[in-house]
């Protein structure tokens, strides 16, 4: 009964959510360049495993197990405009898992319509995760969850035309233990920092067709005085459980990406592949972990996919798209030392407008971890409602 409720109270909001955009409060632009508006969104949740299941330790003891559920997340507020013709903001806060935190917090100087200076709290150029509301899965990809960094304090140039993006910038880590062992004598620890760099080209670009062939390379390296952490999960909102994970007993480590997306017309194709690696204490050799992930989207209503050649990214589809998709992940720990995990996710997206989409997803999971294999299966549901 508790969840049938709350299915009528999400509903009742996505009615109502489909219909809220004259509601957002703009201050126009005025003589002096000075602009503000109001951003939002929210997400309504929905999720079932197909059965229950318990996730166990190498040693056969039940860490975990699944449930389902309906839940309100991730909603988030804020403000972003122009100071002057050449100065823009960005301020966004989250509410999620009973917690309020910052998001985008960032000034930008627009040097000319190329060049462009970025400082303050926002996404390194490494992975998908800057897609935001663009992404196009209910979860990241296990592969994406794995290697890119939540967002950091720091300050980037950013250059972008018709045929390149380059972006490159210092940033702090952010992530400080300071219970870790690489704490000094007086048990002080150094927040670090992360050099970040990233390049794109789009060799192929043919506005009139929507043909557009990106190919991208980045590259991260962090030396934070912390062990670099990697994880993957069971990719469900209501119970993402955490299935293989790599520790680097190193203070510094190094991430690389490479990426594809190609488009033509109603259908679209991305491929990234990550690695993570370092030189750990008494170890010989260097340890790396890496994985990849392919996804392909065809417009089943709709004429051409959507793209931003201002920030090298994929976008949402148009008002009354409908989008079929698939995604392949493959992330590798080594599966006799700390796993190998496979995943496959099926989804519709439905975008009623610019305001409000509709996306539903089938996620199979298969996680073999020293000689224990485990495979989870779930539907997932969500209405997001954004302004």
């Amino acid at each position: 009964m508790k969840y049938l409720k709350t299915a009528l109270l999400a509903a009742g909001i996505a009615a109502m959510a489909s219909q809220a955009q004259a509601q957002v409060t703009v201050v126009p632009e005025n003589d002096k360049g000075f602009s503000l508006s109001l951003i939002g969104r929210t997400n309504i949740d929905a999720g079932t495993y197909f059965e229950d299941h318990d996730m166990k330790n190498a040693d056969g003891e039940v860490e975990t197990h699944t449930f389902n559920g309906v839940m309100v997340n991730d909603t988030r507020l804020g403000v972003k405009g122009k100071f002057t013709d050449n100065w823009e903001y960005k301020i966004e806060i989250c509410f999620a898992n009973k917690a309020i935190s910052f998001r985008d917090v960032y000034v930008k100087y627009n040097i000319n319509k190329s060049n462009h200076f970025q400082i303050g709290n926002f996404f390194m150029p490494f992975g998908m995760k800057q897609l935001g509301l663009a992404y196009k899965f209910e979860e990241d990809a296990t592969v994406d969850f794995a290697f890119c960094p939540s967002r950091k304090i720091g300050a980037a140039y950013l250059f972008n035309n018709d045929r390149f993006n380059l972006v490159g910038g210092i940033f702090s880590d952010g992530n400080v233990d300071y219970s870790n062992k690489f704490a000094d004598k007086n048990n002080n620890v150094d927040a670090g920092l992360n050099l970040a760099a990233k390049g794109i080209v789009r060799p192929v670009v043919n506005d009139e067709s929507n043909v557009i062939l990106h190919l991208g390379l980045g590259a991260l390296y962090t030396n934070s005085k912390n062990p670099g952490s990697f994880s993957g999960n069971t990719l469900n909102t209501f119970a993402p459980i955490t299935s293989i994970s790599q520790k680097f007993d190193a203070p510094s480590y190094s991430r690389m990406e490479a990426e594809m997306i190609f488009i033509a017309k109603k259908f679209m194709l991305e491929t990234h592949f990550q690695q993570a690696g370092a030189d750990e204490r008494g170890k010989s050799d260097r340890t790396t972990v890496n994985g990849i992930l392919a996804q392909a989207s065809y417009l089943l209503i709709g004429e051409k996919q959507n793209y931003n050649k201002a920030t090298g990214l994929c976008q949402n589809a148009s008002k009354g798209n409908l989008e079929f998709l698939v995604r392949y992940d493959h992330l590798d720990f080594d599966k006799d030392v700390n796993g190998v995990q496979n995943d496959f996710t099926v989804g519709l997206n439905y975008f009623v407008n610019k305001h409000f989409n509709v996306k539903l997803n089938y996620v199979n999971v298969s996680v073999d971890k020293k000689g224990i294999k485990e495979n989870f299966n779930s539907i997932q549901t969500r209405l997001q409602f954004s302004f």
